[in-house]
């Protein structure tokens, strides 16, 4: 079984590639998210860390990357990326019934 050491080192990886995309812009998939936190479940089942240890992790990471808390994050309005996706409210009628 891993140490609790290179379980804090692997968690402090995934936390600072998830910080890094959100710096660039990018928004972080269900998938990894979600792989994130059962990596933290798991961590915290096999008394690897506890709860409070990986949120201070997470905070502090997030700090050191992107220079700003996750309270200040979460206020601030969302700048990712987005696509203008095209206006499909044509197709809303039947083809019989457009001109």
């Amino acid at each position: 079984m891993k140490s609790k050491m290179e379980f804090t080192e692997e968690l402090q990886r995934q936390i600072t590639r998830i910080c890094r995309a959100s710096k660039e812009g990018y928004k972080t998939s269900a998938v990894d998210r979600h792989r994130l936190e059962g990596f933290i479940h798991a961590g915290v089942f096999l008394g690897l860390t506890t709860n409070a240890a990986a949120k201070n992790l997470l905070e502090s990471t997030y700090l050191a990357i992107t220079g700003e808390t996750l309270n200040q994050a979460s206020t601030k309005p969302n700048e990712t990326m987005s696509v203008d996706l095209p206006n499909y409210e044509r197709f809303d009628t039947p083809t019989y019934l457009r001109k």
